[in-house]
């Protein structure tokens, strides 16, 4: 079977999936995001372990990035008609950080005891206390609204991607842009007219839906877009480092044909949270 087919048959799979954990409930939504993070995390510390030598993280970065995001969820008290529980998400870093530093002094080299105590530890801050923030753009109760932003987050993404490969592709030399590379020794094919011209197309997708997901004007939904733009495509220029730092093709192979989470969720992971707090801070300052 061919490498497209595959592809075809998991997405025809996989998206109605997505889509029912969206829709279904509170605890669907929650596993949904605890899953993603999860194997990221367990992505990232493969990743890192190609490159220096210490304890194997496989089982301790998933957990852990699993705690810091069931972390954010019973901190904000937004989920399951539960309480808020105060400081619970800085209790669990804590615990994480001090797991990792005592793994660290006892197991590993002191050549190696920093850089792999940094980049190991960059799994769960990363897919756990920073991309777990993401769980936060999810609503409460049964209905795909309780969803629209975390859709629009991904739509947005994915528009951004496919019309910067277009433009960098197919517009640049063919017309009068030229191409100029933006970070060649990280990802060859990405130039900076295809980031502009997908942070154009994401700015007027993400203001044409800000009035019915967020309630905002267009120029706000504006900003946001441009922000969504140019942290999704950091995020995927830092998960491409990454994977060319480590020597990796491909993150994992959890997704049939398409990659694993560090490889179709670079891109959301560093601009999910970026929307939530940009959109805080117009709610509790520009309202």
């Amino acid at each position: 079977m061919s490498n497209l087919a595959l592809r075809l048959i998991f997405a025809a799979v996989a998206i109605p999936v997505v889509f029912f954990c969206l829709w279904w409930a509170d605890w669907t939504r929650v596993a949904l995001m605890v899953f993603l993070g999860a194997v990221g995390a367990w992505e990232w510390s493969r990743m890192v372990s190609k490159m220096y030598l210490g304890p194997k993280m496989a089982i301790l970065a998933p957990l852990s990035a699993t705690a810091l995001t069931l972390g954010w969820v019973f901190t904000s008290g937004h989920f399951f008609g539960l309480p808020p529980v105060p400081g619970l998400i800085g209790f669990i870093a804590l615990i994480v950080v001090c797991l990792y530093i005592a793994i660290a002094f006892a197991k590993v080299n002191i050549e190696n005891l920093f850089p792999w105590f940094l980049m190991q530890l960059g799994a769960p801050m990363y897919l756990g206390l920073w991309g777990g923030l993401s769980v936060l753009i999810l609503g409460s109760g049964h209905g795909l609204e309780h969803s629209y932003k975390f859709i629009l987050v991904m739509t947005a993404m994915w528009g951004c991607d496919t019309f910067a490969y277009f433009v960098g592709k197919f517009l640049t030399n063919r017309f009068i842009f030229g191409r100029h590379l933006m970070a060649p020794q990280i990802s060859p094919k990405k130039t900076w007219e295809g980031a502009i011209g997908g942070t154009i197309f994401t700015m007027g997708w993400v203001a044409f839906w800000a009035i019915p997901v967020f309630q905002y004007s267009w120029y706000k939904g504006l900003v946001l877009g441009l922000v969504l733009a140019i942290a999704g495509q950091a995020g995927d220029l830092l998960m491409s480092a990454l994977k060319r730092w480590s020597g990796t093709k491909d993150a994992s192979q959890i997704f049939v044909g398409h990659g694993g989470v560090l490889d179709r969720g670079d891109s959301f992971y560093l601009a999910a949270p970026m929307l939530l707090l940009l959109s805080e801070f117009f709610n509790g300052i520009l309202s």
